[in-house]
């Protein structure tokens, strides 16, 4: 029963991290490209809880994950389990090391902003050559997590 228990929580807790954090950023990404500084500033304004929720929810799906798989047997060293924890880590750090700053950061700016047009720094913050490539990789590491936790596939 607490594998089961475990597994579920698992499982929820994964479903709740990616609605928190990538439909929010995918939306985020989206307002900030339109160019609308009152629009970019009001949903950085009501979107700004997400990750306080996102963050904590994906911090514990890799505790109750390893308390899944101990409470059903698995080995903690098998393939798709390292490569899991390795695709995690990596998700965390992008999103606290790029995501959560740029999206702080364009916020602000916004708000320092005129409502004319975007001032040349928020310009700039939403023209970062680095945005694209690390949503890519940071989409792709999700996907990635949730093929890996669904195929084990070795």
């Amino acid at each position: 029963m607490s594998g089961q228990i475990a597994y579920a929580l698992h499982v929820l807790l994964a479903f709740a991290a990616v609605g928190f954090l990538i439909v929010p950023g995918i939306y985020l990404e989206t307002v900030a490209h339109t160019g609308d500084v009152p629009f970019i500033r009001k949903s950085y304004q009501m979107m700004s809880f997400h990750g306080k929720i996102g963050g904590p929810l994906l911090l514990l799906v890799l505790p109750v994950g390893i308390w899944a798989a101990l409470a059903w047997g698995i080995p903690l060293t098998m393939g798709w389990l390292v490569a899991a924890y390795v695709a995690w880590t990596l998700i965390v750090a992008l999103g606290l090391g790029y995501h959560s700053r740029r999206e702080l950061r364009i916020g602000a700016l916004a708000t320092a902003s005129s409502d004319a047009a975007p001032s040349p720094e928020l310009a700039a913050a939403i023209a970062d050559p680095l945005a694209w490539p690390l949503n890519f990789v940071s989409l792709a590491l999700w996907i990635f997590v949730i093929w890996d936790m669904v195929a084990r596939a070795f």
